[in-house]
């Protein structure tokens, strides 16, 4: 069997991780081969690989040359096509299998204008119509995709993991023992619930002033952040360290440092941080959203009231909390090798069955 998959956003976060990590592992899948559709240098540790053809694609995702120019000429020749996301060229007559991570532009307010809502659902409700499966990460996200878009087609739920970079640095790295530092991860944008941590802490300040420094970890360079915690932090530069556009190796620097990390989202479709903190022994202070609860709530950490600042107020005024040995309990549920098994198999069974 041969599988192609569109592989061009491997090296940029989120969903680049998401695929990077998944084609790590699904090519040592026995007996497949597969066309890896990308930038060639990226995907240059393929090369050697005599399962692994690559095929040269750069265009932009949600773009006319995606649309027209994808070579779907290589893409027909195989018995399936995955893409880790919604946008899917025009012209594969192949078996699609996509990917919807999360609905937040249809769940949360502000996020985008009508228009870009209107053209994310098209081309998620394409995505639906033509896909043999479509996947999503978690629990919260399929029943949030079923409430947006009534489909009977299959969802399949196959979460984030702790990728091959950060279990790499675990391994060069030592544990830190002394920690210091309230740590923020994310991007900064209102529905993050950074202002609710910010008066949290702002009150911890006037009950402590040496209270841990707050250093927040996130892209700014986006036309949707929040302006208004964005003034926060620089009135407030003094107490808050902004660290911007961080490489992996200083994101986890930054979390294997600090005494917890705080996640006070009031959404999420998975959320990746609090599990590489926790792996990296860095305790959990986080909302009580149900997709956290869907994905932690089986682990040590500690929930409290969602966008309840005095809530969380009260958790912090416990600082510090003890480091946490949960690795071997995380890589046996959040792995992408146990991705990557999913999709492949639910690929494989739909095309045995089928042809």
């Amino acid at each position: 069997m041969k599988i192609a998959i569109d592989c061009r956003l491997i090296g940029q976060s989120g969903i680049g991780t998401f695929i990077e990590n998944v084609v790590h592992h699904i090519v040592e899948t026995p007996d497949m081969e597969f066309v890896l559709i990308g930038n060639k240098d990226r995907l240059e540790p393929y090369t050697l690989r005599e399962n692994c053809t690559i095929v040269e694609c750069s265009y932009p995702s949600f773009s006319l040359k995606e649309l027209f120019c994808f070579p779907t000429k290589e893409v027909n020749k195989c018995d399936a096509f995955f893409t880790p996301f919604f946008n899917i060229p025009l012209g594969i007559r192949v078996p699609i299998f996509s990917m919807v991570h999360d609905v937040v532009f249809f769940d949360v307010e502000g996020i985008c204008s009508p228009i870009g809502k209107l053209i994310r659902r098209i081309f998620i409700q394409r995505a639906i119509n033509i896909s043999k499966a479509v996947f999503t990460v978690s629990d919260f996200s399929r029943q949030r995709i079923l409430k947006h878009f009534h489909t009977s087609h299959k969802i399949v739920i196959v979460p984030n993991g702790l990728s091959k970079e950060l279990l790499d640095y675990k391994a060069t790295h030592p544990v830190v023992k002394e920690r210091s530092g309230i740590v923020y991860l994310g991007n900064i944008k209102r529905h993050k619930g950074l202002l609710i941590l910010w008066k949290a802490y702002e009150r911890l300040l006037k009950e402590k002033p040496n209270a841990p420094m707050l250093t927040i970890v996130g892209n700014i360079n986006f036309r949707t952040k929040d302006s208004e915690i964005m003034k926060t932090i620089q009135a407030n530069k003094d107490k808050i360290r902004l660290l911007e556009n961080a490489s992996n190796q200083e994101v986890y620097n930054a979390l294997s440092h600090a005494v917890c990390l705080v996640s006070p989202s009031l959404y999420e479709g998975f959320g990746i941080p609090p599990l590489e903190a926790m792996s990296l022994g860095t305790p959990v202070i986080m909302s009580d959203i149900p997709v956290y609860k869907e994905i932690y709530g089986d682990f040590p950490v500690t929930f409290f009231e969602t966008g309840n600042a005095e809530d969380l107020y009260s958790h912090l005024q416990q600082l510090p909390i003890s480091p946490i040995n949960i690795d071997e309990q995380l890589l046996s549920i959040y792995h992408y090798q146990k991705t990557a098994h999913i999709i492949i198999r639910e690929i494989q069974e739909f095309v045995c069955e089928n042809f």
